[in-house]
C-alpha cells in the first residue's frame, strides 16, 4: 500500500508554526506506531500541548474506558500514537504555553503542508490495522490536524472511520466516503462556537475544557456512534 510523500523542501529550525510541530514529530519518526489489528478503535486526536510528552490525560483515559465496554478499543497515547507517545507520565502544562502551541499547530495543518504529511503518516498504521469501524476523537486543533490529512491517506476497503469534532477549532472535513463526520460542542464553549460554522449534533454542559471529555460528552459520543464491532 502506498503511503504518503515524506515532507518536501527543508526549513530553518523554528522558523513558522510547521517548523515548531517538525522538531517534536521529529522525535517520533522511529518510533514504532500503537496500532494493533483489531475490529474498531478508538483514538484520541487533538493539538499537542507538550512538545516533550504524548500521553493523555486522565480524564481522556476515563473517555476510552468508557467507551471500551461498547466494543472500541483504546488506543492509550496521544497522537502521533507511537510507543515514545506513551512513555513517561502524565503532566499538565501551564494553560497559556499550551494555547499557544496548539493554536500554532492548527494554523500549519493545512492541506499539503509538511505537517499534514506528518499527520498522515501517523495516522496511517491505524486505518491499515482496523479491521470494520475506527473513531477519531478530535478535540480542539485537532479538527484542522484530521483536516489536512484526509486526503493524504489511503483507506482500507470496508472501512468506515466516524470523526467526532469536540469543541472543533476550525473545520473539520466533510462527510464523504468512508469519512463519517459529526460536532459536539458545550454549552458555554465560546472558542469553538466562533471558530466552527458547522451545526452543533448534539451541545452538552461546560466550557471548551470541562465538556471536551466529560461524562456528557461520552454519552453524546456513543448516542451519535453506538458500539463499535466485536474483534
Amino acid at each position: 500500500m502506498a503511503r504518503p510523500p515524506g515532507a518536501g523542501g527543508r526549513r530553518r529550525p523554528g522558523c513558522g508554526s510547521a517548523g515548531v510541530s517538525e522538531r517534536w514529530l521529529a522525535a517520533h519518526a522511529d518510533s514504532p506506531s500503537l496500532a494493533s489489528p483489531t475490529a474498531s478503535r478508538a483514538a484520541w486526536l487533538t493539538g499537542q500541548s507538550s512538545p516533550t510528552q504524548q500521553r493523555l490525560s486522565p480524564a481522556q483515559e476515563r473517555f476510552l474506558d468508557g467507551l471500551a465496554p461498547h466494543g472500541w478499543t483504546p488506543l492509550r497515547a496521544g497522537f502521533p500514537w507511537t510507543e515514545r507517545a506513551a512513555a513517561g507520565t502524565y503532566g499538565g502544562e501551564p494553560l497559556f504555553a499550551a494555547s499557544v502551541r496548539n493554536t500554532r499547530q492548527g494554523l500549519a495543518a493545512r492541506p499539503g503542508s509538511a505537517l499534514a504529511r506528518d499527520v498522515a503518516r501517523h495516522l496511517q498504521p491505524l486505518l491499515d490495522t482496523t479491521r470494520d469501524r475506527l473513531l477519531l476523537l478530535c478535540a480542539s486543533a485537532g479538527a484542522r490536524l484530521v483536516t489536512s490529512a484526509v486526503d493524504a491517506v489511503e483507506v482500507p476497503e470496508g472501512l468506515r472511520i466516524d470523526v467526532v469534532g469536540i469543541g472543533a477549532v476550525g473545520a473539520l472535513p466533510p462527510t464523504h466516503g468512508p469519512w463519517h463526520v459529526h460536532v459536539l460542542r458545550g454549552r458555554s464553549d465560546l472558542l469553538s462556537a466562533v471558530s466552527h460554522r458547522r451545526r452543533a449534533d448534539a451541545v452538552v454542559p461546560g466550557g471548551h475544557l470541562r465538556a471536551a471529555a466529560s461524562p456528557a460528552m461520552l454519552a453524546a459520543v456513543l448516542d451519535l456512534v453506538g458500539g463499535g464491532t466485536s474483534a
